[in-house]
């Protein structure tokens, strides 16, 4: 199902550019020094560069286009193994799948904003999280997100004859294919069945509640962790710095996913409410900025912490460099000459 070059082809150069940048992250990472301030938050990077090489890999094998048309929602699978009539429901669980990681995406952000949390305002908690069990739980935690998300699309969102019937001509019109051929989710508001109505609205408020909470977390956090910055003359200048640092990291790294991958599941949904007719238009934005974040979530954290911008960019900081006055006075006492020697650091 091709819809337009760029969203045919600047998702896969996305995906490839993912696993350019999250390795090189992953080698400075591993590779930087014991002695660093970040300390074990390396294992949360680790992980968060993981994730993001995994949802490029659903991306790449599940690549969606976003339609809206008259009062429905449509997110469809438009390539890849999956794609076709004879595995479509294969691919209605693969879009299901696609659409989980962007819930993943929300908690592996709320997993780092109560780690930055834990960290100043409970630091004896923190070797507690690297434990076996602190690790478990954050990956129990983590992939709730996904699992909630999915099961959602499948149990409210999943796609029946009726919708496939109210989306048949504008698919034709739009794309030259069968909605009968293609896997997709949607949600039909106002003009069909009572029922589809029913578990349309249910399924997009339950997945607006989840997303609303993540950004509210984020938000009330982000202030807590900014008013204890601010007010906490107990952490030394080394370590003040070392947490704003961080704290500018996750800031931008949220800042994000709200512009790409929340925003564009606002207008998706609730266009076709307000009476917005967006047909493919999402598929230009929406789906192409949902495809980058993975690539620009390393990029955000590499070229903010110091540390790892220096090494990328080969900028050795120059050793300070000390000046020496040297006051001599001599006295000329028979064969006697005394010489004094100071020096300033």
């Amino acid at each position: 199902m091709y819809i337009h070059w760029t969203h045919h082809y600047l998702p896969k150069v996305f995906g490839i550019l993912s696993f350019i940048a999250n390795p090189i992250f992953i080698y400075l990472i591993v590779t930087e020094h014991k002695s660093s301030s970040i300390g074990k938050y390396r294992f949360l990077l680790l992980f968060f560069a993981i994730f993001d090489m995994t949802y490029s890999t659903v991306e790449l094998l599940a690549p969606v286009g976003i339609h809206g048309t008259g009062s429905a929602f449509v997110v469809c699978l438009t390539d890849g193994p999956f794609y076709g009539r004879s595995s479509v429901r294969i691919g209605q669980i693969a879009v299901s799948i696609r659409c989980g990681c962007i819930s993943l995406s929300y908690g592996i952000l709320i997993i780092h904003f109560i780690y930055r949390y834990i960290a100043l305002f409970f630091p004896k908690l923190v070797s507690q999280i690297f434990q076996p069990s602190g690790m478990l739980c954050i990956f129990i935690f983590f992939i709730i997100h996904g699992i909630v998300w999915s099961t959602i699309c499948e149990l409210f969102l999943y796609a029946d004859e009726e919708m496939r019937d109210y989306i048949k001509e504008a698919f034709k019109k739009d794309y030259g294919v069968d909605s009968y051929d293609i896997a997709f989710l949607g949600a039909l508001y106002m003009e069909g069945s009572d029922s589809v109505k029913r578990r349309s609205w249910a399924g997009i408020l339950i997945l607006t509640g989840i997303s609303t909470y993540a950004v509210s977390l984020y938000i009330v956090l982000g202030y807590k962790i900014m008013q204890k910055l601010r007010n906490n003359p107990a952490l030394s200048v080394n370590t003040q710095n070392m947490h704003r640092q961080l704290f500018r990291a996750l800031s931008v790294q949220t800042f994000i996913p709200i512009c790409i991958s929340f925003s564009p599941c606002m207008v998706a949904w609730y266009g076709p409410v307000l009476g917005l007719e967006l047909g493919m238009w999402n598929n230009y934005l929406g789906v192409i900025a949902l495809s980058a974040f993975p690539f620009m979530d390393p990029l955000a954290i590499v070229f903010l912490l110091p540390g790892y911008r220096n090494r990328v960019l080969r900028i050795v900081p120059k050793p300070q460099i000390s000046i020496a006055t040297i006051v001599t006075k001599s006295w000329n006492r028979g064969y006697t000459t005394v010489t004094f020697l100071q020096r300033q650091h």
